[in-house]
C-alpha cells in the first residue's frame, strides 16, 4: 500500500471517528504546576481580591485542583480552580497585586480554599471571573501555643478589650501628631488585634482610618471637622502599646490607599511573571461588574488530639461550593455586553467538577507547613 493511499485512509478514518463523537463538553485536566495554569490562577485570584470590599488580600499558596473546558470557538477556555490561599498583610481596599503583598506570620495566619470559575479569551482580550467562593480559617491556636508559647495571641475585635481600645486611641493620637498635616484621621474600623506579655502587657492593633480637613481659626489653635457619615477608609494603620512598670511605648504607622487601582503592567519577579498575552486589562476595563462571590471566615479547626478524638474531615473543613448550573452539558455563560461577543461566541459553563483532575494535582505549595494547608 502506497504511503499516499495510507494517509488518505487515515484522514478518512479520523474524519468518521470525529463525527461519531457525542457533542459533549470536554474537561481537560492540566497539571496544577503548569506555567499557564499558574498564570491564569493568579489572574483569577487577583479578580477575587479586586471584587472584595473588606478583609485582607489572599495570596496563592498552591493550585489544589484545576479543570479546563476548551470552548468550541476561538482560543478561549473556562477554568475551574480550587486554590489554597493565605491571608496577606495588604487590605483589599489597597488594590495591590497579591504578588506584591506578604503572607502573615504563622502565629497570625489565616488560610483556606477558594473555588473559582474563570473565563479567558485571548483574541478578544477577555478575562472574566463569573463566580467564586472562599472559606478560610485562622491557624489552630493550640498548636501555635505548643510551638511558640510566647507568640502574640489574637483577640476578637468585637470583644471590647480595654487594652485594644487604649492601643488604638493612643496609636491614632500619635499618627495625628506626626503624620497628619491639615487634616485629622479618625477611626473607621479595627481589623486585627493581638496581645503578648513581654516585660509587661503589650497590644498590637491594625485599623482602618478615615479623614476630615482641619483649618487654623486662630494662631495656635486648630479646628477639625468630623468626617461625613458616608466617609470611606483612606488607609490602614498599625500600632502598638506596651507597658513596663511606669513606662509605656506607643507606635503608629499608616499606609494609605491609592485612589485608582495600580496598572497590572510592570516588572515582577521572574517566578511570578505573567505571559504578555495574559496581562490584566487596564483599570478602565475591570475584571467584572458587581459582586461575584463570597468569603466565609470560620473558627479554627478543633484539634484532632483534643476531647473526643474528633477528626477533621476535608469535606467538612472548607465547605465552599459554586452552583452556576446543574445541567450536565452546561449552560451559556452570559457575559457583560461590553465584551461584545456574538451569540455563537458565548462560552458554556459546566457544573463545578469534583475530585482531582490530574496526577499533577495538587501542585507544590509556596508554604508547605501542614498547619496552613487544607486537609
Amino acid at each position: 500500500m502506497s504511503f499516499s493511499l495510507f494517509l488518505g485512509l487515515l484522514v478518512l478514518a479520523l474524519t468518521c471517528w470525529s463525527r461519531s463523537i457525542p457533542a459533549s463538553p470536554l474537561l481537560f485536566p492540566p497539571s496544577c504546576n503548569d506555567s499557564r495554569v499558574l498564570s491564569v490562577a493568579g489572574l483569577a485570584l487577583q479578580g477575587i481580591n479586586n471584587d472584595r470590599k473588606e478583609g485582607y488580600e489572599f495570596s496563592l499558596n498552591r493550585v489544589a485542583n484545576v479543570r479546563e473546558h476548551r470552548q468550541k470557538t476561538g482560543s478561549s477556555s473556562v477554568y475551574y480552580f480550587t486554590l489554597d490561599v493565605l491571608e496577606t498583610d495588604c487590605h483589599v481596599l489597597s488594590k495591590k497585586r497579591w504578588k506584591d503583598c506578604t503572607a502573615r506570620h504563622l502565629h497570625e495566619a489565616v488560610y483556606g480554599r477558594c473555588k473559582a470559575i474563570f473565563y479567558i479569551n485571548l483574541p478578544k482580550r477577555i478575562l472574566y471571573l463569573p463566580a467564586y467562593n472562599c472559606t478560610v480559617r485562622p491557624v489552630s491556636r493550640k498548636k501555635i501555643v505548643r510551638m511558640c508559647p510566647d507568640c502574640p495571641t489574637p483577640i476578637r475585635i468585637n470583644s471590647l478589650d480595654p487594652g485594644v481600645s487604649q492601643a488604638v486611641s493612643q496609636s491614632l493620637e500619635k499618627v495625628n501628631k506626626e503624620i497628619a498635616v491639615g487634616k485629622k484621621f479618625y477611626l473607621f474600623q479595627v481589623t486585627q488585634a493581638f496581645s503578648q506579655w513581654v516585660f509587661g502587657p503589650a497590644y498590637f492593633v491594625e485599623y482602618l482610618v478615615t479623614e476630615a480637613p482641619c483649618s487654623k481659626s486662630l494662631p495656635g489653635s486648630e479646628t477639625c471637622l468630623q468626617p461625613p457619615a458616608d466617609s470611606k477608609p483612606v488607609g490602614l494603620c498599625r500600632g502598638s502599646l506596651s507597658k513596663m512598670n511606669q513606662d509605656k511605648h506607643v507606635s503608629g504607622t499608616c499606609k494609605f490607599f491609592q485612589t485608582q487601582p495600580p496598572s497590572a503592567t510592570g516588572s515582577h519577579p521572574p517566578e511570578h511573571q505573567d505571559p504578555p498575552q495574559l496581562a490584566l486589562p487596564t483599570p478602565a476595563a475591570p475584571l467584572q461588574e458587581g459582586p461575584r462571590g463570597s468569603v466565609q471566615l470560620l473558627p479554627e479547626l478543633v484539634d484532632e488530639n483534643n476531647e473526643g478524638g474528633q477528626e477533621n474531615k476535608s469535606f467538612m473543613a472548607f465547605p465552599g461550593r459554586i452552583d452556576l448550573t446543574v445541567e450536565p452539558l452546561g449552560e451559556v455563560l452570559h457575559l457583560p455586553s461590553r465584551f461584545m461577543l456574538e451569540k455563537e461566541e458565548m462560552p458554556t459553563v459546566l457544573p463545578f467538577p469534583e475530585g482531582l483532575g490530574s496526577d499533577g494535582c495538587p501542585g507544590p505549595a509556596e508554604n508547605s507547613n501542614p498547619l496552613i494547608l487544607p486537609p
